[in-house]
């Protein structure tokens, strides 16, 4: 299979799979929540008295549960009971801000020593009395109540709720959201709803306006001096208008998410496919081409690397360079921390030779000077502070887009590779990610019903676009003929030095190969291979610690502390927001086990 397709399906497949991994609960009680019964008994004093039965089965022992019930201003639990169908039990109150949390202790003995064990079935019981829950109008009373709240950490297979006013005749209601009920239906004067599966995450809501004669003397309801039945109605009708107008919507959304993955593989095949060319070589044993290491690395494709444009590899084996070719020279200083650094002195004797972007590269180096020499621990040091990290990031980025556009615009890097596949799938991936965001916004700031799936869409489509943005530019670009050859060799070059086998087989002929194999090698992002075979393959006696700055430059840790150096400063640059609508019943909550 061709590398690029298989680029392609790698990054669709981890795609995929980041977005349907679901998240691990770290918590070690396994319990399922089979069902719960609410029954809300509306009292023409205008209180609210509350019964609800959870039923749990625990599959592992657990020491409790716990259900918290959300309290808004004025309101007040008062009478409450707490029994349980088999276990014994204790229960504590934990009133907190918003809330008060009911902690219930299970126990398997009558002695209340030893905590519940698995393959237990309990039923855990609570009643109370809810004040200022029914809001009084001017013109109409209202109960608004979830029935089952969004904060329970487990799903509920299904919820059975009574509502027992004092008549039925007058009696307006609607079901929040109308999609989680599969039946609702009259008995006398009490009102049966059932639901299906809830998620975690979700809730059931009754909202229900009452004639205000069915109520003597409300002390016990929220007195609202103002009229209610006009805006509540519209608020329900808004929304059934929304969900009317999303389920057209989420057919868009659909067509998007199909689009967001295809599109791009579209591009490929128009445009990114690769010519077929005669080179067949296995490796190259020599640097194939002169160019500088610089220009070599921008030529080489990565995840997230853009052809023609060096990376932070190409500006470090640029210095490599420079101390191949004695520009810049190196010595050792002895440290307090029983370890040598490497020290760099630039030798301004010998600028004159130097290429324009190689004196960039200087100029990036000499605000760390002291005396005249670096000492790359203390330029590290340096680079963790955010001014000091912000500029020097800065001026690599600015190097790197002045090397494409001097040594590699448009004109010459077509001679090697078409870009306008890759610059059309970041194009794409731009559009994508604005269209996530404004999708992602109206989903999160939406009362319709399965917003949530449109918001998982534009989760999906985010994570696409920024794919589009970071991918290969080689994946919709391709190479011309004289680029793909150039490529083929230079990788089959790293492949190269990348196998210690074939070096010891096949090694350089001088020290001066060597030191241009690690400069290239640094470039192609291998250095660390060819510092080991440097090691261990003795070239005729000759004492590399003494004689070859390269080579004690990495010995010294140098261009590992570079590396980091380089790295911090990026990394530091780059570390241094009334009448309720749907969703604002009182009651509601959740709970848990532990």
């Amino acid at each position: 299979m061709d590398l690029k397709i298989k680029t392609i399906a790698i990054l669709l497949v981890l795609v995929f799979l980041a977005s349907t991994i679901p998240a691990v609960s770290a918590d070690d009680v396994d319990y399922s929540l089979t069902s719960g019964i609410v029954d809300l008994f509306v009292e023409e004093n205008g209180l609210l008295h509350v019964k609800e039965t959870i039923n749990y089965h625990f599959d592992s022992s657990a020491n409790g549960v716990y259900k918290d019930i959300p309290l808004k201003d004025n309101q007040q639990i008062k009478n409450l009971k707490v029994s349980v169908e088999g276990a014994y039990c204790d229960y504590t109150i934990i009133n907190e801000e918003g809330k008060e949390r009911i902690k219930v202790y299970l126990y398997s003995d009558e002695a209340k020593t030893h905590k519940i064990t698995s393959n237990s079935d309990i039923k855990v019981h609570y009643e109370y009395d809810f004040t200022n829950v029914v809001k009084i109008y001017t013109d109409t009373g209202e109960l608004h109540y979830k029935l089952w709240g969004e904060e329970w950490e487990t799903k509920v297979y299904h919820v059975k709720a009574t509502i027992h006013y004092p008549n039925k005749k007058g009696i307006e209601y609607w079901i929040n959201p109308y999609n989680q009920v599969s039946k609702d239906f009259w008995t006398n004067n009490t009102l049966n709803v059932k639901s299906g599966v809830i998620g975690s995450g979700e809730y059931l809501e009754l909202r229900s306006t009452i004639p205000l004669n069915e109520f003597k003397n409300p002390i016990y309801a929220q007195h609202i001096n103002s009229p209610g039945l006009a805006e509540i109605k519209k608020i329900q009708e808004d929304y059934e208008n929304a969900n009317e107008f999303a389920n057209t919507g989420f057919l868009v959304v659909d067509i998007l998410a199909i689009l967001s993955i295809t599109i791009p593989v579209i591009i490929y095949f128009r445009e990114g496919r690769e010519p077929k060319i005669v080179y067949n070589g296995i490796y190259e044993r020599e640097p194939p081409t002169k160019d500088s290491p610089a220009f070599v690395n921008a030529m080489q494709g990565g995840f997230g690397k853009t052809i023609g444009e060096p990376n932070t590899h190409g500006f470090q084996a640029t210095i490599m360079d420079l101390i191949n070719r004695k520009i810049i020279s190196i010595s050792k200083e002895e440290s307090n921390k029983l370890k040598n650094s490497a020290i760099m002195e630039i030798r301004y004797d010998k600028l004159g030779e130097l290429k324009p972007f190689e004196n960039e590269v200087l100029n990036i180096l000499k605000p760390f000077e002291l005396n005249g020499k670096i000492n790359l621990d203390h330029m590290e040091s340096s680079l963790k502070g955010s001014q000091i990290a912000k500029n020097f990031s800065t001026e690599i980025e600015y190097w790197e887009k002045s090397f494409k556009s001097t040594y590699l615009p448009k004109s010459k890097l077509k001679k090697y590779f078409i870009e306008s596949g890759a610059n059309h799938i970041k194009y794409y991936g731009i559009i994508i990610i604005i269209l996530a965001i404004i999708l992602g916004y109206f989903s999160i700031n939406s009362i319709v019903d399965n917003a949530f799936k449109s918001l998982i869409v534009a989760i999906f489509m985010g994570i696409i676009g920024i794919v589009c943005l970071n991918i290969p530019s080689t994946v919709g670009g391709r190479w011309t003929d004289e680029g793909a050859e150039y490529n083929t060799k230079w990788k089959n070059f790293k492949k190269y030095l990348k196998d210690y086998s074939l070096i010891k087989e096949h090694p350089p002929e001088s020290i001066a190969i060597w030191n241009e194999y690690l400069v290239y090698a640094t470039a192609l992002g291998v250095a660390d291979e060819v510092y080991k075979a440097m090691k261990m393959i003795e070239y005729n006696g000759n004492d590399y610690f003494h004689s070859n700055d390269l080579f004690l430059f990495y010995y010294f840790g140098g261009h590992h502390a570079l590396h980091h150096a380089i790295n911090t400063g990026i990394s530091t640059a780059s570390s241094n927001n009334s009448i309720g609508g749907i969703g604002g019943g009182s009651g509601g909550g959740g709970g848990g086990a532990f």
